[in-house]
């Protein structure tokens, strides 16, 4: 059920995926499945997230994946939990959580994870004013996303083209 919930969250179905994700954590619970709990509990973090809310629960998948040691894991949740910070304007936190996961991610070549981790630490340095190293991290990101052919290679090239656009546009205002 957490698979099922999953997809539902990546189509936009997030009453069918909250329904599937909830059935699932009781289950797991029930069967002190603490593997399972936590990728649930992580599943709907990013379903809430998804909807502007930050409700706790990569917070608790982060603890259950360090108590039963899956490091890959931890970096998923600690991206999920950059992101519900970023959304719920915690730039500052969002920067934390995401190079935390960034570590993690280099250290065991887990690529999909890094490129997260940047995608959301130019998110981080963005809503700080930090534009250049906004573009920074972008760029690693769209490098990962590109290299494994991932959509969101794509967003990321929108993102940049539009962020040196309005560079190109500050600029020729401030020679005015």
């Amino acid at each position: 059920m957490t698979s099922l919930g999953d997809v539902e969250v990546r189509m936009g179905r997030y009453g069918e995926a909250s329904e599937h994700l909830y059935q699932a954590l009781v289950r797991y619970r029930q069967l002190a499945n603490s593997v399972g709990e936590a990728w649930t509990l992580n599943h709907l973090g990013t379903l809430h997230t998804r909807a502007g809310l930050d409700t706790g629960q990569h917070q608790q998948a982060i603890a259950l994946f360090r108590e039963i040691g899956d490091r890959r894991g931890e970096a998923s949740a600690l991206n999920g939990r950059g992101e519900a910070a970023h959304v719920t304007g915690r730039p500052a936190e969002a920067q934390v959580h995401h190079t935390a996961a960034n570590a993690i991610a280099a250290e065991l070549g887990l690529r999909e994870q890094q490129a997260g981790a940047h995608a959301g630490l130019g998110h981080a340095h963005h809503a700080q004013g930090r534009a250049a190293r906004a573009r920074w991290h972008y760029r690693r990101a769209l490098d990962v996303y590109t290299d494994l052919g991932m959509p969101e290679a794509g967003e990321l090239r929108t993102l940049l083209a539009a962020d040196e656009k309005r560079s190109r546009t500050t600029l020729a205002d401030r020679t005015r």
